[in-house]
């Protein structure tokens, strides 16, 4: 189906009982996943218990387009499809199923906003309670997820007590036989956002304790994915650490990003860690820009869908280095309009759009401007 409906999605089966995963699940277009559910439900009304447990993956899926109140619906259908299963598995499979109640009740939350996402992350606390105290490897991992978009939602202590919980977890899941590897991947995560609320000697122990887990796992499985993980948390590290050292981690950082990119699916990842890498390479101390290398990884971004703000903020810095005045301002706009918040991003906007107002050649290109203008005037009026 995926080769028919959707030829350019890269989508890969990794396991006969997971259902088809992708580096963003975003790409996956709604006729696919429309086409998936279909096939599942006619499945499941024959006795498929396989086509059971795949439809409640992408239900999860699909409550990450649905509209409001149809998210609603879309999670008390995959609720009542994962208990089901839970009723009718072997002793030994029914945790599998409360795992997946926790992906389902997790993805409804991150659609929820304000007091309800609060309330509903608050239930969750209570629904799954006992099947988190028994401890199974699948429970777990869901667990874990749980408490890391938990800790996103809090400031200060009461995020800190989550990030805390969540390594306890990942710690107690290298001790379950069989997910030591899925233990210590979870575990560097946790230690890489705790150590993001820490400054000094602590921060720098934490992602060297991260980056240190990445590589060992890196070196039993040389997958894409854990290589794409080394590199983001070599980055991490190679920010907070001496310049000497700094220099050796980010070309660590730099070699795994590549290897990460020789999988179609996690390119764009990839291209945004490299430019991410590149550019702080070059803002160590006594260095300098790199030729074109930062803008040629750019310009490469430009043709793939819209990165996080962060992402575009390095982009539109590197092209105003670049005198590529205008293709920032286009940038920000394009991000901008699309509903991304640019608070960050809005001090590069301005000073890319009074360079391009000083090289304005014609009338085409000041009505350009003024264009491009009008966007960010309205654009700081609402950050």
């Amino acid at each position: 189906m995926a080769r028919a409906i959707a030829p350019d999605v890269s989508v890969a089966i990794e396991s006969p009982a997971d259902f088809a995963e992708s580096a963003d699940p975003a790409l996956l277009p709604a006729a696919l996943l429309d086409a998936w559910q279909a096939a599942l439900l006619d499945a499941c009304d024959a006795g498929d218990d396989q086509a059971r447990w795949l439809l409640v993956q992408v239900l999860t899926l699909q409550l990450d387009r649905a509209g409001m109140p149809q998210v609603h619906a879309l999670h008390r259908v995959a609720q009542a499809h994962a208990l089901h299963g839970e009723e009718q598995a072997q002793e030994d499979a029914r945790p599998e199923w409360q795992a997946r109640r926790i992906e389902l009740d997790l993805a409804l939350a991150r659609r929820l906003s304000g007091a309800s996402r609060r309330f509903a992350l608050h239930d969750m606390d209570l629904r799954h309670a006992a099947a988190v105290e028994q401890g199974s490897g699948a429970v777990l991992k869901a667990w874990i997820e749980t408490l890391l978009y938990t800790a996103e939602q809090q400031l200060g202590d009461v995020a800190r007590s989550k990030l805390t919980e969540a390594m306890l977890a990942a710690r107690r899941l290298c001790a379950v036989p069989g997910m030591a590897d899925a233990g210590e991947y979870l575990l560097a995560r946790v230690l890489l956002r705790l150590a993001g609320r820490e400054r000094g000697e602590v921060r720098l122990q934490m992602l060297a304790e991260a980056q240190h887990l990445l590589d060992a796992l890196f070196t039993r499985t040389s997958s894409a994915r854990v290589a794409m993980a080394v590199a983001e948390a070599s980055l991490e590290h190679g920010r907070a650490a001496p310049v000497e050292s700094a220099k050796q981690i980010f070309s660590h950082a730099l070699a795994h990003a590549f290897i990460a990119g020789c999988e179609p699916r996690w390119q764009q990842a990839s291209l945004r860690c490299r430019l991410a890498i590149q550019l702080a390479y070059e803002a160590l101390p006594e260095m300098s820009p790199q030729g074109h290398v930062a803008l040629d990884l750019a310009r490469k971004l430009e043709l793939q869908p819209l990165p996080p703000a962060e992402v575009i903020e390095g982009m539109a810095r590197t092209f105003i280095r670049h005198g590529e005045f205008a293709r920032a301002c286009r940038l920000c706009a394009k991000a901008w309009l699309a509903g991304m918040r640019l608070r960050a991003l809005s001090p590069a906007w301005r000073q890319a759009a009074t360079a391009w107002r000083n090289q304005l050649a014609s009338a085409r290109e000041h009505a350009d401007w003024q264009e491009n203008e009008r966007h960010r005037r309205i654009a700081a009026q609402w950050q």
